[in-house]
């Protein structure tokens, strides 16, 4: 073999590696827009001016007048999404009085346990169970799948079980927020799971450090 024609293969698998490599970092970016440990940003958009109207179409945790409100995109089925849940959870014990989450559906498509998990959600919140369903899909997302609803409900504490097994047999356009959700999402230029803003900017953190950050520069204590 010559050594030029050794080069050029040489070359060749190069390029070929550089190209696997970007569209690689392209997808992952896609699905879970942010690393995790990134240090907080603020979109190139800055602040939606009318971001309080967009968190009244989501579920919310937290005080009505929290002064920071983190408004999460997520999917069920997104293991990125359940590494954010604890973090978020430490931040609204750190401060019960200040801080709110808003949830938005945002399911991923080719993923068939999307949908369903957010059914699931829904029917969770017809019955004021939104909180702990929404902690115990993420806590048990290996279980999506293989697991009856039904016993995700009972383990969530829906209180009328038969209820929430007819509202799980209605089709997903049943309920407007999930249709809502990814709209919202695709409008705001959300592209994956999990995106999260606060108090109507984009934010990049993952850390409970970084949360606790914006929490210290909006003048909240615990």
């Amino acid at each position: 073999m010559s050594k030029s024609r050794t080069a050029l293969e040489t070359t060749a698998t190069v390029l070929l590696t550089a190209a696997a490599v970007a569209v690689a970092s392209v997808y992952v970016y896609g699905q879970i827009a942010g690393r995790p440990g990134a240090r907080p940003q603020v979109a190139e958009d800055g602040e939606i001016e009318n971001w309080g109207e967009d968190t009244a179409l989501g579920i919310r945790i937290g005080p009505a007048n929290a002064r920071m409100v983190v408004t999460e995109f997520m999917d069920f089925t997104c293991p990125f999404c359940a590494m954010v849940v604890p973090v978020v959870d430490s931040l609204l014990s750190r401060y019960p009085s200040e801080v709110a989450l808003v949830f938005q559906h945002f399911p991923l498509g080719g993923r068939p346990l999307s949908i369903p998990s957010a059914v699931a959600a829904e029917c969770a919140e017809r019955q004021d169970r939104f909180e702990p369903m929404y902690r115990l899909l993420f806590a048990e997302q290996d279980s999506l799948g293989s697991k009856d609803w039904a016993v995700f409900a009972e383990e969530a504490g829906i209180p009328d079980l038969a209820a929430f097994e007819e509202c799980m047999k209605l089709p997903a356009d049943s309920f407007a927020r999930i249709d809502a959700g990814r709209e919202l999402g695709l409008r705001r230029n959300v592209r994956g799971t999990p995106t999260l803003y606060v108090n109507g900017r984009r934010f990049g953190g993952r850390s409970f450090e970084e949360f606790r950050e914006v929490a210290e520069q909006l003048g909240i204590e615990s």
